[in-house]
């Protein structure tokens, strides 16, 4: 099974643009796109895996959704992740 850690997404996105916000049991992901615009994805915590008790950064995540759009800035990507789930 893939997956991924908090510590793998920040090594991932740019320094400049990106960022990985954990948000409760979520985790926000967000970049710059080489298209233009941001993208957008969020993660949850793999609850089932053996290292569960792992430190946050290090517990393994599973992909929730990713958006099919790119955003204006990082700020929009976020918001849309926050509104996907808490509806």
């Amino acid at each position: 099974m893939e997956f991924t850690t908090i510590e793998r997404l920040q090594e991932q996105v740019s320094a400049t643009y990106g960022a990985v916000l954990q948000f409760g049991d979520h985790v926000f992901v967000t970049d710059c796109h080489w298209r233009g615009g941001f993208t957008a994805a969020i993660y949850t915590f793999d609850q089932t895996a053996s290292n569960a008790k792992a430190s946050d950064i290090e517990r393994p995540l599973k992909l929730v959704e990713e958006a099919d759009q790119h955003f204006t800035d990082n700020g929009h990507a976020i918001a849309w992740c926050i509104a996907r789930i808490t509806h």
